[in-house]
């Protein structure tokens, strides 16, 4: 991977967590304000729906503070030493409590019966979607390791 197209993904990093943050701080907000009017019937459970959004968001967050840790350590070619191993961890740490708030307000949603049929597949489509990603990342967490162990028995060979 050149150094130009690390930096370019790093901008578009940068970019969608202000993105994410503006949604944090404006958009959830405001959305959630505008389905209370619409739906006053639930009302009531408006923040904490939205607090748990905001959560999730912040989740993703740390997802792209670690991916962008980690394609700075690929333009230096700093990618196969322990350092890396924390940032993965640290996107799996991320998206696995990004998943369990998405499970626990799915289920807290279906318990309380305040959100429709579709919603609730989606969640659940969601959440095998979520899975997939987590489990796709333990494997990448994997080959890491190993090949972190290879260049370490390559760089003694050479």
């Amino acid at each position: 991977m050149t150094r130009g197209l690390t930096r370019t993904l790093q901008v578009v990093v940068v970019l969608s967590g202000l993105g994410l943050l503006f949604a944090q701080v404006v958009v959830v907000p405001v959305v959630s304000g505008w389905m209370a009017t619409d739906f006053p019937e639930f009302a009531w459970a408006r923040w904490q729906l939205a607090i748990s959004l905001i959560a999730f968001l912040a989740c993703i967050q740390a997802t792209l503070l670690a991916t962008w840790e980690l394609l700075g350590r690929v333009a230096r070619h700093e990618i196969f030493d322990a350092g890396a191993r924390r940032w993965v961890d640290v996107i799996l740490g991320a998206l696995g409590a990004g998943w369990c708030i998405v499970l626990v307000t799915s289920a807290w949603q279906t318990i309380q019966n305040v959100s429709a049929p579709w919603i609730v597949l989606t969640e659940l489509l969601s959440l095998m979607v979520g899975l997939a990603v987590v489990l796709l990342v333990v494997v990448l967490r994997g080959l890491l390791v190993r090949a972190t162990e290879l260049k370490v028995e390559m760089d003694a060979v050479v």
